[in-house]
């Protein structure tokens, strides 16, 4: 539904619920002469053969906020502010413009929206039109943020067409319509942190949107279509396919080293090749075409690489009833509910190490308030799988 359609639906909806009031008050005011009253109020006075006044009061909007605005010193005055009726003049020129066709924005939408509201609550509408009008405010609201979002992340057309030329041949595969969101997917926190005046973001957050998103649409894809393995084998299979093994191989073959944004000291070091960069970037991209072309551009495009090792991961992976398709966090809470009772081990985060871009953390796990375990990562999951490595081989010894 356009803007043009939401205010016209808008319209026809006050037109039904301002009838009833505006019918009790000229009633009250003029008896059984309101409507010949109300036809004084017509444009040249003139009613088409067919119709009389009833039913054009009925069906037309524009009819209803003459006569309230006609006659306001008579009738309505007494019931209404001089707001309301500034709001009758406004919705008049709505109108007007709406059956002439002119182009309504978001926001003109709201305003509009927003105003026949005010003036059902000010003839006492029920709740469930005033909830009615304010859900579909809440929708062109929802227009208004994503058009602002869009105007804040969309560069200008120069610089639209410099990434565009830059990033082309990654275009070609990733077709995305605002080639500024790939290459903020592409920039690295440490190019941010060395160039302030040229970079504004960096690609975390993409990193955090697109990890989401391949977990999601992993699972929907083996739960679909390996419907014949066991929740145990799905959940490893699922792991196998978004580790940051994998996930770097899909950043290799679309040659993604190739377009990161690196500080210079991170790709000296040869930053373009490492896994873990590789990994975070892809997911970044991920994330960045999720916000650009939606999920289903984004499901296009991930499952045919999923399909294209998820046969090789299945053939690697143990016979169903191994413990090896559960992991280390998993195993140890099994163990501790054999060996030790009902209990939830602990993930403590004791130490983060290093700088922003390339932080280490220890975590410890606890058992009981006892610590069992300690490991590091470059994540904090990955640290917590390190130190329920070495919980489990403790309890398996109670």
């Amino acid at each position: 539904m356009n803007n043009n359609e939401r205010v016209g639906n808008a319209l026809k909806f006050l037109c039904q619920r301002l009838y009833p009031y505006v019918e009790q008050q000229m009633q009250a005011f003029y008896g059984e002469r309101w409507l010949a009253k109300a036809q004084d109020c017509l444009v040249n006075n003139k009613i088409p053969k067919r119709k009389i006044i009833d039913n054009i009061l009925r069906e037309d909007v524009l009819t209803l906020l003459s006569v309230m605005s006609k006659q306001w010193d008579n009738v309505f005055k007494k019931h209404l502010t001089p707001f309301e009726n500034a709001l009758v003049i406004e919705l008049i020129e709505v109108r007007n413009n709406w059956a002439h066709n002119s182009s309504f924005s978001s926001e003109d939408t709201y305003r509009a929206l927003g105003s026949i509201a005010k003036l059902l609550k000010a003839i006492a509408a029920s709740d469930a039109d005033i909830k009615e009008l304010e859900k579909q405010k809440q929708d062109v609201m929802r227009l208004l943020s994503q058009e602002q979002t869009r105007h804040e992340t969309r560069s200008s057309s120069a610089e639209e067409s410099r990434f565009r030329a830059s990033l082309a041949e990654l275009l070609e595969t990733l077709n995305f319509q605002d080639a500024s969101l790939l290459n903020q997917a592409l920039t690295h926190r440490s190019y941010l942190y060395e160039n302030p005046k040229e970079v504004s973001e960096d690609n975390e957050l993409l990193e955090f949107l697109g990890d989401a998103l391949l977990t999601f649409l992993s699972a929907e894809y083996l739960y679909r279509d390996y419907s014949n393995k066991s929740e145990g084998e799905l959940t490893c299979i699922r792991s196998a396919l978004v580790d940051k093994a994998q996930l770097a191989k899909f950043a290799i073959e679309l040659d993604i080293g190739k377009w990161m944004r690196l500080s210079k000291g991170e790709a000296t070091n040869g930053g373009t090749a490492k896994e873990s960069l590789l990994s975070n970037t892809f997911e970044a991209i991920i994330g960045a075409y999720f916000l650009d072309s939606g999920i289903e551009a984004v499901r296009d495009f991930v499952e045919p690489q999923f399909t294209s090792v998820v046969e090789e991961v299945i053939s690697s992976q143990p016979e169903p009833d191994s413990n090896i398709f559960v992991d280390p966090k998993n195993q140890l809470q099994e163990c501790v509910h054999q060996n030790i009772g009902p209990i939830t081990p602990q993930y403590i985060t004791i130490q983060e190490a290093g700088p922003d871009h390339a932080k280490e953390f220890t975590v410890e796990v606890r058992i009981n308030g006892q610590v069992y375990g300690q490991g590091s990562g470059r994540s904090k999951k990955e640290a917590e799988k390190r130190a329920a490595e070495v919980a489990l081989k403790k309890v398996r010894l109670i």
